[in-house]
């Protein structure tokens, strides 16, 4: 597409009207391209049909799960929402295997980095240690 210099105006992407846009607005010089094209779109569409199967999957086993309380109360978060505290409560297990928050912190990577010397103290960036992946699922919610 951006080769051919066509490129989306509105606001979002891949959401409906970006798909409207490219079955109404876009058009192909070349059979071949009409082709690639369309599976492209197809490969799109299905994704999403498939992510809208999945995540309703989750939904639906994640009620008989014995740590559904902590997946609600997660979810009660702003930015929180049913993938994001699965996958926060699946990587971390039972919280209370952690005795303080600065435990859980430096198990999620989320501690900024320190110099000492001497009386001075520096900190830095977070550490990026720990679970990298809950870590990365946590930024994406905020």
């Amino acid at each position: 597409m951006l080769r051919h210099d066509i490129r989306y105006q509105g606001k979002t992407s891949w959401t409906e009207a970006p798909l409207r846009w490219l079955a109404d607005e876009v058009r192909c010089a070349s059979p071949a391209q009409r082709i690639v094209f369309q599976e492209y779109v197809n490969a799109v569409t299905e994704t999403q049909h498939r992510l809208q199967r999945l995540n309703a999957q989750i939904g639906h086993f994640v009620k008989q799960w014995r740590l559904y309380p902590v997946v609600e109360a997660l979810m009660s978060l702003r930015g929180v929402q049913m993938i994001v505290a699965v996958t926060v409560v699946s990587e971390l297990g039972d919280l209370s295997r952690f005795d303080t928050p600065k435990q859980l912190m430096s198990f999620l990577g989320l501690t900024p980095s320190e110099y000492s010397s001497g009386e001075r103290q520096s900190r830095g960036r977070i550490t990026k240690t720990g679970n990298g992946h809950v870590r990365r699922i946590l930024i994406e919610a905020a």
